[in-house]
């Protein structure tokens, strides 16, 4: 196996600043996002769908991982300032998917929450809590500049209503799924002091659309009972869904390697994005494992949800991810 000692090196300080920038994260959230969460939910008309989404997913990983990743690149610790929007924007997210997916909400509606937060009037503690939390995020830096790409996630949420659409062509899928990914890491990004170099920008939306594709193919199983047309829920072939996959994590090291960032910087953003990018090819082994069982063609209507769902959490499946961190390339 081709391996990368640099990478080896890298790995354990690596998972600890994973872990300490967790433990940072919950801290913070303890002491903001959880009361405004108790203040707004008092009649408890939120699910627990609802405060994990905010507690334990998008409010934690968006600071803690994505935010932390930002920082890696430019060689500064997160300000307080910083972590204080990313968060809130993090807590929103679930929040506003569910406008589209749960709540039927009018597209105007929706506009008029993003574009005028001071002004709307909430109808429910679901949209209370949404504007609580954005109002926040906006208090800080570049607040025209996090409507302006609020807007822009807005136009790919639309957008992606047509992958419930079974005529939908793999080509739109596609583009769905990188614009989608590309925008919103880049409406994170916004928060920060610096602006976003072209360069920068160059780098950030295959990395966002990178991720959207690994979210999509640990969400398979997910997707295909809601009906919902991904790259991996219409693929026939994990190893075109593979190549896929590698192909576009090459382009971020190559475009990576193509910034202005120093080198030293560009090697530790390259180590975590390899690590995150690890997990992608982990849960593909696993999709590899089911297709073989029907004869080479991925045919999800096959396979039960414990085929589908890879559990990164076993022995096995940690140590399939340092393998595939370790290499110096990413193998087909």
């Amino acid at each position: 196996m081709n391996i990368s000692p640099g990478k080896i090196i890298r790995l354990p300080q690596l998972i600890q600043s994973f872990r300490t920038n967790i433990q940072k994260q919950k801290k913070f959230m303890a002491a903001s996002v959880s009361l405004d969460l108790a203040e707004v939910n008092r009649d408890d008309s939120l699910t627990d769908k609802d405060v994990n989404k905010i507690m334990s997913y998008y409010g934690l990983a968006v600071p803690a991982f994505l935010g932390e990743g930002f920082c890696l690149l430019r060689g500064k610790q997160m300000t307080a300032t910083e972590r204080h929007q990313l968060t809130y924007l993090g807590a929103l997210t679930g929040l506003f998917d569910d406008f589209f997916d749960e709540k039927n909400m009018t597209k105007a509606h929706i506009l008029e929450l993003i574009n005028t937060p001071e002004a709307a009037l909430p109808a429910n503690a679901h949209e209370a809590l949404f504007l609580c939390f954005y109002r926040k995020a906006l208090n800080g830096n570049n607040p025209a500049l996090i409507k302006e790409y609020f807007n822009k996630v807005f136009d790919a949420q639309v957008l992606s209503e047509r992958q419930k659409n079974s005529s939908i062509s793999k080509e739109e899928i596609k583009e769905i799924t990188f614009r989608k990914g590309g925008i919103s890491i880049l409406f994170y990004r916004s928060v920060f002091e610096e602006a976003i170099a072209a360069d920068e920008y160059k780098l950030l939306y295959p990395l966002g659309a990178l991720g959207q594709l690994e979210n999509d193919i640990f969400d398979v199983y997910k997707d295909h009972q809601e009906f919902i047309k991904t790259l991996a829920t219409t693929t026939e072939s994990i190893q075109s869904l593979r190549k896929l996959y590698v192909s576009l994590f090459s382009e971020v090291l190559t475009l990576l390697e193509q910034t202005d960032f120093s080198v030293s910087n560009k090697k530790r953003f390259a180590a975590f994005v390899s690590l995150i990018g690890a997990r992608g090819l982990v849960c593909l082994d696993v999709l590899q494992q089911a297709e073989n069982t029907t004869g080479g063609i991925f045919e999800l209507d096959s396979y039960t949800r414990k085929q589908l769902i890879c559990d990164m959490d076993t022995r096995s499946n940690q140590w399939k991810l340092i393998r595939y961190y370790s290499k110096k390339n990413y193998e087909l």
